[in-house]
């Protein structure tokens, strides 16, 4: 898989060395911490489709100020914004939606039915979300971290 912007491109190759730099960071955390990570994480990727929509399609602010992930992506689909791009940050959203929702209470109930061990089972989700969150960081910032950089003088999802 090839991303590209323009005359640039970005490798899955490219992408998984970065991916892997950025992870390696997270290995130090124990469950709690990676889940408080995950999902400052995700806040952060919501707040970098909002300004998309503000800096690129125009969107007041405080109008969307208050919408869910759900509805940010429903407007980003719905101005034509990459296909590729709205659907990983749609499977984020699913991602972040069981991990805010369910994960916690999950992993209580099957350590309480099953014992410690089965915190192996969280630890799984969260790893796998904490991936997706990592990769669409760096998808947005190789899409539109650049170009607002120059444009507002502001930093990319880093």
């Amino acid at each position: 898989m090839v991303i590209t912007r323009g005359e640039k491109s970005l490798s899955s190759k490219q992408i998984h060395a970065i991916l892997a730099r950025r992870l390696w960071k997270n290995d130090k955390f124990n469950f709690l911490e990676s889940f408080a990570m995950f999902m400052g994480k995700a806040q952060i990727v919501e707040i970098g489709l909002k300004n998309i929509l503000t800096n690129k399609y125009g969107y007041d602010e405080e109008r969307i100020e208050r919408w869910s992930l759900g509805g940010v992506l429903k407007e980003l689909r719905k101005c034509g914004l990459r296909q590729d791009f709205v659907g990983l940050m749609e499977e984020l959203k699913e991602h972040r939606n069981y991990i805010a929702h369910e994960l916690l209470a999950n992993d209580a109930l099957l350590r309480r039915l099953t014992g410690k061990s089965a915190q192996r089972f969280a630890w799984k989700s969260l790893s796998r979300s904490m991936y997706l969150v990592e990769y669409a960081i760096v998808v947005h910032d190789f899409l539109f971290g650049e170009r607002r950089a120059r444009a507002r003088g502001s930093k990319s999802l880093k």
